[in-house]
């Protein structure tokens, strides 16, 4: 089985999502939305998505999050995502 093939893909993506570190990872990120509708500066249901600025989902301190709309924060880490594969070659 090579590592393109879907069932290949489909099992690690089972592997991944049912990790015990992926879970945590996502209550972090939903605490974090949480804590900004609290403060009123997101709502439900808006185009708004909660930013780690460090890119640390486990700190959730007001200091390392903002607000961006989900646009722009899709492509922040887009960039971001494009300048690391780059400095690896």
């Amino acid at each position: 089985m090579s590592n393109n093939s879907k069932e290949y893909r489909e099992k690690n993506k089972k592997k991944y999502w049912g990790s015990l570190q992926y879970l945590k990872d996502q209550v972090k990120r939903v605490q974090a939305r949480r804590l900004m509708v609290k403060k009123w500066l997101v709502k439900p249901g808006d185009n708004k998505e909660v930013d780690h600025i460090n890119w640390a989902s486990k700190w959730n301190w007001p200091s390392n999050l903002r607000v961006l709309s989900r646009l722009k924060n899709r492509q922040l880490w887009q960039r971001k995502a494009t300048k690391s594969q780059n400095a690896k070659k």
